[in-house]
């Protein structure tokens, strides 16, 4: 059995890592986390305006508001986190999650309270009523569930909802509960007996997403999908303004605590103010460099904080559109991770655009590659350690020295939709993958100029990952069309296609040795495949849960395997027994990394998160 030890490494663009480590709440088993996780839902101020509450997929972080410097994190739920509310005295903190619970928090001390629980699927949404006596909750389950405050007892469930309810909220009288479904219905509740009041189809072909009440409780403003925000009346539910700026999406709206400005954020990458009386435009607030999540204004309504998931938060003056200061070390799904030969550094790469370079030892952030326009979908080293390639979804290849971090080429590729790379062993090849074309470029990583690469075409589909044999006389490749192909480096040519998947093979790589080629795919299984006669050798089995990413460990003896139960798993090669199941994540675990010393397993998730497992000396064999 391996015994483990574990550190986290999370995302982190800030160097506050060290001030943190206190301040966490850490997953049984743990050492530390670094870095604070995706930001998977809304954020909020206390009462008083100094705290703020940021959900994230690692819990809830606790800011003080005046200094933006972390307090505290909720951190409990065994799921991302998807909407953090304050009770109207500041005293608690209520949280709905992935995991089907409403959990609640002292919010000064970030100790957990209560769990409550009831609700058949995610808890998409919460929010307390005025006088902190009710908590309104809504689901994926279509139910409204009220609970009576502070006990978490059920009172009422309202059930006339037939998709999703993804946002409720209580009018400052206390009278009224509005709610808005993927049923594409905005329904009026009697906020004490939970009676369904009167219900308004607001768009004949999109959902209704946020809602939100005005101070005085005459308006409710909701966010749609037809990149419009609509202002309704809130006893009718008769339209009185349809809020038309935006260029994509608009993903949250929210009320000034005066009841004067409106704020949007969408997708288009902007946040926008509106004059709430009139419906008419103020401004657009530029700057994020990705799709907006959640919008809430200061309780002085002289700022308004955005959230992006550019894994920043921006504080902003609405007078002026100006940034007056962000939060930093948010981000997004990682999506590659690679260690240096030396095990000394840890890159990674996700949809931030850029690729991070961690000392393994200190936990510092060292370098920050910046020059991808798109997600980095594959980050690797050398086989020297002098240098790094770096792939985004567009059509370039970068090349980076791998001590300063400096950019030393870009390959254009000329075709769209690269996704995996990888060094051939001496250095002198590199090769990439190719979602558009379904093929296998062979580069020369060392020339300037653009360089017509050498095409291996076989494929039907796009080619999720590609894995040079330790020899370097054999290159593996896994695709969409369930198919694996082994392939002659001299000749060019297809030695075996392996068809026996059933699903997209995700992952491929080749034992230390090369005698073994492992494959994992959407189908539930990883295969091992004797690399000399193609032939099935292993079926390893993980039953409803697909398989996204694989790793030898440098003897070959261990296989990890990443998995969409947000998993990790250690299987013993020789039997295919599982080993060790890693629990840590709360999201999809998409990469996997040994470092070369055996000593470490780094894996990568939809979380936004880059864990770091210590394997503990003579178990990592």
């Amino acid at each position: 059995m391996i015994t483990l030890l574990i550190t986290i490494y999370l995302q982190d663009s800030n160097a506050q890592n060290s001030h943190i480590r206190h301040l966490q709440n850490l997953p049984k088993g743990t050492v530390a986390r670094f870095g604070k996780g995706t930001i998977s839902g809304n954020m909020t101020y206390s009462p008083d305006g100094k705290l703020l509450a940021v959900t994230c997929s690692t819990g809830i972080w606790i800011y003080d508001a005046q200094t933006d410097e972390p307090l505290n994190l909720c951190s409990g739920h065994n799921d991302a986190v998807l909407m953090s509310v304050f009770s109207p005295n500041g005293l608690l903190l209520a949280s709905g999650s992935e995991d089907r619970t409403i959990r609640l928090w002292d919010a000064r001390s970030g100790i957990e309270l209560q769990t409550i629980t009831g609700h058949e699927d995610a808890v998409e949404c919460i929010a307390f009523n005025p006088s902190g006596t009710l908590l309104a909750s809504g689901s994926r389950d279509t139910t409204i569930h009220l609970w009576q405050m502070p006990t978490g007892n059920l009172l009422h469930t309202m059930n006339e909802h037939t998709r999703a309810v993804i946002s409720v909220a209580f009018s400052l009288d206390d009278v009224t509960l509005v709610s808005s479904s993927d049923d594409r219905t905005l329904r009026l509740w009697d906020g004490q007996t939970g009676a369904l009041l009167r219900t308004h189809k607001g768009y004949d072909t999109d959902e209704i997403k946020t809602v939100s009440f005005s101070p005085d409780g005459q308006r409710i403003a909701s966010a749609g999908n037809h990149y419009t925000a609509h202002v309704w009346d809130a006893k009718t539910l008769k339209l009185l303004h349809t809020l038309e700026a935006h260029d994509y999406d608009v993903n949250a709206v929210a009320y000034s605590r005066d009841g004067s400005k409106l704020a949007t954020v969408s997708q288009d990458y902007t946040a926008r103010l509106w004059d709430a009386p009139t419906g008419a435009h103020l401004r657009a607030l530029r700057g994020h460099t990705d799709e907006l999540l959640n919008v809430a204004f200061g309780p002085d309504g002289k700022t308004v904080r955005t959230g992006s998931q550019d894994g920043t938060i921006r504080l902003w003056d609405p007078n002026t559109g100006k940034e007056l200061r962000r939060i930093t070390g948010h981000t997004n799904t990682v999506y590659s991770i690679a260690f240096s030969p030396d095990s000394k550094t840890l890159a990674s790469g996700s949809s931030d655009t850029t690729v991070q370079l961690w000392d393994v030892k200190s936990r510092e952030l060292l370098q920050l590659l910046k020059g991808h326009t798109r997600r980095v979908e594959t980050v690797i080293y050398s086989p020297d350690g002098k240098n790094i390639a770096s792939i985004s979804g567009n059509d370039k290849i970068h090349l980076w020295d791998a001590h300063t971090g400096k950019s030393l080429r870009i390959l254009e590729t000329l075709a769209p939709d690269h996704i995996s790379i990888a060094y051939s062993p001496n250095g002198k090849q590199l090769i990439s993958s190719c979602g558009r074309t379904n093929r296998v470029y062979i580069w020369n990583p060392n020339i300037t100029a653009l360089y017509d690469p050498i095409l291996l075409d076989g494929h039907t589909s796009s080619i999720n990952s590609i894995a040079y044999h330790p020899n370097g006389d054999q290159i593996a490749s896994g695709s969409w069309d369930d198919t694996v192909i082994l392939w002659d480096v001299n000749t060019k040519k297809a030695l075996y296609r392996m068809q026996d998947h059933t699903g997209s093979v995700n992952a491929v790589a080749y034992s230390p040795d090369g005698s073994l080629l492992a494959s994992a795919a959407w189908d539930g299984t990883v295969r091992l495949w004797n690399t000399e006669t193609g032939e099935s050798v292993r079926i390893i089995k993980t039953p409803e849960h697909d398989n996204l990413c694989i790793a030898f460990s440098p003897t070959g003896k261990i296989l990890a395997s990443g998995c969409s139960d947000e998993t990790v798993n250690l299987w013993d090669v020789r039997t295919g027994v599982l080993i060790i199941k890693l629990e840590g994540h709360t999201g999809y675990v998409r990469t996997l990394a040994f470092s070369p010393d055996g000593k470490m397993l780094a894996s990568g998730g939809n979380d936004g998160t880059v864990l770091l497992w210590e394997l503990a000396a003579g178990n990592s064999q």
